[in-house]
């Protein structure tokens, strides 16, 4: 059986390993238009920052790796298009431009997904970037130690645009950040939380600029200044990080979401079962919505990787059942997950939702050294079933490990009370009796004399 692989980074890479692992005598045809695999999009702002000083330690896997466990791997070539129903695969080499056709018995489309335009004008000017491959690694990289480059402005309050504005103010640099929502991480997490995200930018000197859209980019042949609905902001260099869309044009006729992600079931399949979707490309059930949703996470790619090879390979047992899109930042002294629906993006999706947010020290005052923890969860009130969470904490006190425990009791369906009675510990050392997690189901269901600390 010929499976042939659309794109190899994180998912089509995991795939590959996995069928070959898993059956050396598979026969794997592998297709990508980049000329590197592999590579950890999420040490970009980290070696932009400094903390990782060699980029080549930002890859996993190689071309050498796959080909030595049996892959006949092409790069530099891109699909120009699928014929589902003679299973053909066209291809154009954009070295040489010879053009190849090949033919299968499963595709596994891994093309992964591509930074949404902005469309704001003169967009093509100098210094005008986006953050998605190694090669945009570099680039930022060497603007980062460019002397000239003083004043840097990122487009998008998510995590990559938070990541990078620590990353260049750690250079020195006058980082604007600017953001249609009106506070940063609008899509994770709520106001009780995010007010300290917002409050921690601001005293780093950040300059933010929330509510605003971007319209125009200013400047002769380097972008000089960014012009919004509200005001014109003077910049040396834009990094546009407004989010991602799933690269699935070539792939027509197949089930898809608003968005384009292809709809997969639980073993990554598609309105077609000869053809498998993973990676950003692919919408998965999601648990807290009950909905397909396109969550873009490397978690999601590499899991979804092993679950398609799984399934071709003639293992029904594993599979994906669901997804929460569990996630986590660490900037300017913050550590914080969230998981599932922030109470705003339940309500868009008709759920009819409660909240209790609780904040505590971790462990007992007379440990002497203690440390703040929030948590927001957020519930069905007719139900009790938990939809979402977030949780934020301080400098070196890291709780963001019990966000893990959430996403679980989000995908199995598990009400607040339920959870409230997780087999969990207390050890003045590492905890309280009623811990911040149990003080904000507590509070919650109305037993709230665990008082917990306002804020």
């Amino acid at each position: 059986m010929k499976t042939i692989v659309i794109g190899i980074n994180h998912a089509g890479t995991s795939f590959i390993r996995t069928l070959l692992a898993q059956n050396k005598e598979a026969e794997v045809i592998a297709i990508d238009r980049n000329d590197n695999i592999s590579f950890l999009g999420c040490g970009i702002a980290l070696t932009v920052g400094g903390v990782v000083k060699d980029t080549n330690d930002l890859f996993y896997s190689n071309i050498k790796e796959l080909t030595k466990m049996g892959a006949e791997v092409y790069m530099n070539t891109e699909v120009t298009s699928v014929d589902k129903k003679n299973k053909i695969v066209k291809v154009v080499d954009l070295k040489t431009g010879e053009k190849r056709e090949y033919k299968y018995d499963k595709l596994v489309y891994a093309g992964g997904s591509w930074p949404i335009d902005l469309k704001a004008k003169n967009g093509n000017l100098e210094n005008v970037e986006i953050c998605k491959l190694y090669q945009h690694a570099l680039r930022l990289i060497d603007k980062a130690n460019n002397k000239n480059i003083k004043t840097v402005t990122i487009i998008g309050g998510g995590y990559i645009g938070l990541e990078l504005v620590e990353a260049f103010h750690k250079k020195g640099k006058i980082v604007n950040l600017i953001d249609l929502a009106p506070v940063p991480l609008s899509n994770y997490c709520d106001k009780e939380i995010s007010k300290y995200i917002k409050e921690a930018l601001e005293n780093a000197g950040i300059n933010l600029y929330m509510n605003q859209q971007v319209v125009e980019y200013i400047g002769d042949k380097k972008v000089e200044a960014v012009k919004t609905n509200k005001l014109t902001i003077k910049t040396d260099l834009v990094i546009e990080c407004v989010g991602f869309l799933p690269n699935t044009s070539i792939m027509k006729g197949l089930k898809k979401t608003k968005n384009g992600a292809l709809i997969v079931n639980e073993f990554c399949q598609t309105s077609d079962k000869n053809i498998y979707a993973i990676g950003d490309s692919c919408a998965m059930y999601d648990a807290a919505s009950k909905k397909y949703r396109n969550i873009a996470l490397a978690t999601n790619a590499v899991k979804s990787g092993i679950v398609a090879a799984s399934n071709i390979n003639g293992n029904k047992k594993v599979k994906i059942e669901s997804i929460v899109g569990t996630n986590a930042l660490c900037v300017f002294g913050l550590n914080f997950a969230s998981t599932g629906l922030t109470e705003e993006n339940a309500k868009k999706f008709g759920i009819d939702v409660a909240s209790s947010t609780f904040f505590d020290n971790d462990r007992p005052e007379w440990m002497n050294e203690y440390g703040l923890v929030g948590v927001k969860i957020v519930f069905d009130k007719k139900t009790l079933r938990l939809v979402g969470a977030q949780i934020i904490s301080f400098k070196e006190y890291n709780h963001t490990e019990w966000i893990m425990a959430l996403a679980l009791a989000i995908q199995k369906g598990m009400s607040i009370l339920e959870l409230a009675f997780m087999d969990v510990y207390f050890l003045p050392h590492y905890n309280k009796p009623f811990n911040f997690l149990l003080g904000s189901i507590m509070n919650a269901i109305g037993l709230n004399y665990v008082k917990g600390i306002k804020k």
